[in-house]
């Protein structure tokens, strides 16, 4: 995979959204654990949000 160099904000930024799905996989590994499927679905649905975020944000940095 290639990578490109992008401004340390977006960088920042990317990580961040990264570090934020991870934690929201992790808590939906937990509530499905405990059988709370509405709340793993809620999340899943987060998780969806964060990575257009992510996806917008990726697009940005390689137009700059």
């Amino acid at each position: 995979m290639a990578t490109i160099d992008l401004p340390e904000d977006v960088e920042h930024v990317l990580r961040q959204l990264e570090s934020e799905m991870a934690d929201t996989r992790e808590y939906i590994l937990r509530c499905r654990a405990l059988g709370d499927e509405q709340a793993a679905q809620l999340h899943v649905i987060w998780i969806d949000l964060l990575l257009d975020e992510w996806s917008r944000c990726r697009l940005v940095a390689q137009e700059c």
